[in-house]
């Protein structure tokens, strides 16, 4: 896969251009967490912020340039949830997160096959969250 196409010492405020507010007058803490992400350099987000924004479908397209390389080294990647979640997260995303970065939408299916690769208890999580078939059954 190319580098990033996003420069990764800016925030998803910079890159987007877009304010998503102060985190002191959010309504929930689940909104402050995200606008406390959004206002901090992608580089610097940690494993749970990414997640958090993963599962909220939030910061796209730059997100995944942030988050492809650590799904490359492992496609069980932890944002926070389970094993997997963010993969698993994005396999479930509307197609128009891909938009931009058409090349990642491609190589889902190869970091989902070797996610499966993995022990059964390691990929138990992951497959469950995409509703398949225990590992240890038979396919039918």
């Amino acid at each position: 896969m190319a580098a990033a196409l996003t420069d990764l010492s800016l925030s998803l405020e910079q890159l987007s251009g877009w304010s998503e507010g102060n985190p002191d007058d959010a309504p929930t803490p689940m909104i402050a967490a995200i606008q406390r992400s959004w206002k901090k350099p992608l580089r610097e987000l940690t494993d749970e912020e990414i997640g958090r924004l993963v599962v909220q479908h939030y910061g796209y397209p730059y997100l995944l340039d942030l988050v492809w390389p650590k799904l490359e080294h492992d496609p069980l990647f932890e944002g926070g949830y389970y094993p997997g979640d963010v993969l698993s997260n994005l396999i479930r995303a509307e197609s128009g997160i891909w938009a931009d970065r058409p090349s990642y939408k491609a190589a889902l299916e190869h970091l989902y096959r070797r996610a499966l690769e993995r022990s059964p208890d390691e990929v138990q999580a992951f497959r469950e969250s995409l509703r398949l078939p225990d590992s240890k059954s038979p396919p039918n």
